[in-house]
């Protein structure tokens, strides 16, 4: 005969990992970098692509990280300039000028005006 059992532990072990993983995995970095992507009014798979093309090292664990740090939307923003700004020459360097790269150009240079502020 054969038991359902195996079945209904190995669906409980992945919907755990699933839940796990959402809640305190990168997949809780993706969804605050979605929303900062609304915050910017970018679509978000393009502001995840600036990024990861901008920073050293994983581009969830930094946007884990700034979410955990209690801080604004836009002040993470503001703390993630110079990678935007890293990220959007990398696009431009690999695909050549586009009109998304170029209307996103003006909000990071202010992003990057208020980071530098804020190293002074």
């Amino acid at each position: 005969m054969f038991s359902s059992t195996p079945i209904w532990i190995l669906c409980v072990c992945v919907l755990a990992a699933v839940f796990i993983w959402k809640r305190f995995g990168l997949g809780k970095g993706k969804e605050y970098g979605n929303k900062l992507a609304d915050h910017l009014g970018w679509k978000k798979n393009f502001f995840h692509s600036v990024l990861e093309n901008g920073v050293n090292g994983p581009s969830l664990l930094v946007l884990n990280t700034l979410e955990s740090a209690d801080i604004t939307r836009h002040q993470a923003l503001v703390q993630i300039a110079p990678s935007l700004a890293r990220g959007l020459t990398a696009l431009e360097a690999r695909f050549g000028p586009q009109t998304m790269i170029e209307d996103a150009k003006p909000q990071v240079a202010a992003l990057v005006e208020e980071w530098e502020a804020l190293q002074a």
